[in-house]
């Protein structure tokens, strides 16, 4: 999987771009605030339909957007791609709608317009950037979310449960609150066993698919860590589910078919909602589910977040993501693309190395962003074309490639 082209127009910094982009990918430095990262958030967003950075997608859009016209702000990401072996044009617009009070995404693929759901996973990224040390130290919340867009690129099946569920969970959460304080809730008993329903039919796909996933992504990250650390130390990655289900059923979950994983995680999830009926009601809130998993981070048995070094807890990030290269692979039968954005800089020269040595073994189309130029002139990063970032403008340094 690769792009051919990138083009941007009222995007962040970038009034207008156009850019060829080459098999082996591209080198792009420049000071910070120069736009660089942006080229990278424009990729990740065709591919996930989201930004990894902006909070409002409003914010997305060059301020100056239309202003000359006297028009709503907007903004447009398009790419040509090739992904599985078959081109692509991809196309992700963004309009202010002040009657709305917010912003409106529409996207085309081959040029047909379609629901923003149908573009997620049609190009595949692994994003590595310096905030991903939250995935050791941060809340459980951003692994879950790391999880869900990884298996969103993977699966649609998966992004179609996961919109439901979260759906789900708030109405459910509702009426825990609205009953929990009646003493004739019993009419309404019904009402309650239909949600479970429905909870546990959408949960039960979303914490099978992640064991699946996590296994694999598990045994990847541990012998990458392994490659990486150099050390005797076991990296282990361990989603831990509140549907508690034996080490036995854990492993007939990961081995299953995702509609017989589905089944066996719903007979427990099912029961156990059975169970915690009178704490939810009291709380008032659904207490278990994939909403409130985990996936844990331990080396050598330790909690890695309270006892690993800073070192450690960055290189267990990198080992992840490569993992997570190979994981998609394992999956999907084709390489995702690679977007670093500045990274190097955060680890030590030995770890640079081994680190560059495993991108240059992947394969993949690289992006990668810096702001010291020598840093990313390294054999492994050769194959690509450097540019510079200023201001909104890309230009080409020693090496030309094609950008308007």
């Amino acid at each position: 999987m690769r792009l051919t082209s990138l083009e941007l127009d009222e995007f962040r910094l970038y009034r207008e771009l156009r850019l060829a982009i080459p098999p082996a990918g591209l080198r792009v430095i420049g000071r910070n605030a120069s736009g660089k990262t942006s080229l990278l958030e424009a990729v990740y967003l065709l591919a996930t339909a989201r930004s990894p950075r902006a909070t409002l997608e409003r914010d997305l859009i060059n301020w100056r957007s239309n202003e000359e016209y006297g028009l709503s702000p907007y903004a447009r990401v398009r790419a040509a791609a090739v992904a599985d072996g078959h081109p692509i044009d991809l196309e992700l617009t963004l309009a202010v709608e002040p009657e709305r009070g917010g912003t409106r995404k529409r996207v085309k693929i081959d040029g047909l317009a379609r629901r923003t759901v149908d573009a997620v996973g049609t190009v595949r990224v692994v994003l590595f950037e310096p905030e991903d040390l939250g995935l050791v130290l941060g809340s459980p919340s951003i692994r879950r979310r790391y999880l869900d867009i990884s298996l969103s690129q993977l699966d649609p099946t998966y992004l179609q449960a996961l919109s439901r569920y979260g759906k789900l969970a708030q109405q459910r959460n509702s009426l825990l609150k609205e009953l929990g304080g009646r003493r004739d809730r019993g009419s309404r008993e019904g009402e309650l066993a239909y949600w479970d329903e429905e909870m546990v039919t959408y949960g039960s796909y979303l914490v099978a698919a992640r064991l699946r996933y996590s296994g694999t992504l598990a045994t990847h990250a541990r012998q990458t860590f392994a490659r990486l650390h150099g050390g005797d130390e076991e990296l282990k990655l361990d989603y831990r589910s509140t549907v508690e289900l034996s080490e036995t059923m854990l492993e007939r979950v990961r081995a299953a078919p995702p509609a017989e994983g589905q089944a066996l995680v719903g007979r427990s999830f099912e029961q156990a909602l059975r169970d915690r009926r009178e704490d939810e009601l009291r709380r008032g809130a659904t207490l278990l589910g994939p909403h409130r998993d985990d996936l844990l981070f331990t080396l050598a048995a330790r909690d890695l977040a309270s006892f690993g070094s800073r070192g450690q807890q960055r290189l267990a990030v990198v080992a992840t993501k490569l993992a997570e290269l190979s994981t998609m692979l394992d999956i999907a039968g084709d390489r995702p693309i690679l977007l670093l954005d500045d990274v190097l800089s955060e680890l030590d020269s030995a770890h640079r190395e081994l680190l560059l040595a495993a991108i240059g073994a992947a394969g993949c189309q690289v992006l990668i962003t810096g702001t010291e130029r020598h840093l990313l002139e390294h054999p492994a990063l050769a194959a690509l074309p450097l540019a510079e970032a200023n201001g909104g403008e890309l230009l080409a340094v020693d090496e030309p490639f094609e950008s308007e």
